[in-house]
């Protein structure tokens, strides 16, 4: 038990200045980080579906770094749906013209991969290049990182009524509640933090939006963890990998972010 914590403590130490480095400064280097974590997330998630390596899967691998590459080139526009509608016809056609060749859920998964950790991790991207993206893009990660926190101190505090016909039979209704209401509470924190010591940010109405955003942004945290522990139920796997020591691998680490950071995009084009 203290070696795994010790184990997660590293890593927390390790990986948490290099996102706040490269978050902050943005750019290419912000996109090449983002198609490095998307590969590594569906080389996971193919593992877990596909049970070894289909050549098939590189059509999700190129796809992610071509995605980044576009994002951080051109602005965010129909391009995204044009990208995403033709790579679908690619490996649909694939199928056709590889019939019996290849597996239908080899397939149906780098589809899903791709649209389920390239396009939903991409929107940090979009949040971080919008002109008050250097305020709002924080949210999306202490929105998860509260959600987790608080939602497993107050289920191990005071939980007692058990999620029923869930992947995560464990976790409680209060956990949830508590994982909820911590997102806000920090959110807000961070608001009046930003608020108080960031030069330019003169709008108090900041504080509430955070607190909002992240309270939101808390329920789709909740949603990202138990989506992806279904999929290891599914599967038979207790981790996507072992990629981070005491953390498992980079699905297990994304979950979250990656449902909540939709989410802060879209309050911010419709709060801000």
């Amino acid at each position: 038990m203290v070696l795994q914590t010790l184990k997660r403590a590293i890593t927390v130490v390790i990986g948490v200045p290099i996102v706040i480095f490269v978050v902050q400064r943005s750019g290419l280097l912000l996109a090449g980080l983002l198609a490095l974590v998307a590969i590594l997330g569906l080389r996971e998630l193919y593992a877990a579906v596909s049970g070894r390596y289909k050549h098939i899967h590189l059509a999700g691998y190129l796809f992610a770094v071509l995605y980044f590459l576009l994002l951080f080139l051109w602005e965010p526009g129909y391009w995204q749906f044009f990208a995403i509608v033709i790579f679908m016809i690619i490996v649909q056609s694939c199928i056709v013209f590889q019939f019996k060749k290849l597996e239908l859920i080899d397939c149906m998964a780098v589809v899903y991969g791709v649209l389920y950790i390239p396009v939903l991790l991409s929107f940090i991207f979009l949040v971080r290049e919008h002109e008050l993206g250097s305020r709002y893009v924080w949210l999306i990660f202490t929105s998860a990182f509260a959600n987790d926190t608080f939602a497993y101190l107050v289920g191990c505090t005071i939980g007692k009524h058990r999620l029923v016909n869930t992947p995560s039979p464990k976790k409680s209704v209060e956990g949830l509640i508590g994982g909820v209401m911590g997102a806000a509470l920090v959110g807000g924190l961070v608001g009046f933090l930003m608020y108080r010591f960031s030069a330019g940010l003169d709008d108090a109405g900041f504080i509430v939006r955070a607190a909002v955003i992240s309270g939101v942004g808390g329920v789709f945290c909740s949603l990202g963890d138990m989506s992806a522990s279904a999929i290891k139920r599914y599967t038979g796997i207790k981790d996507f990998g072992n990629l981070f020591p005491g953390h498992g691998g980079m699905v297990d680490r994304i979950d979250s972010i990656v449902f909540v950071a939709p989410v802060v995009y879209f309050a911010v084009m419709v709060l801000v």
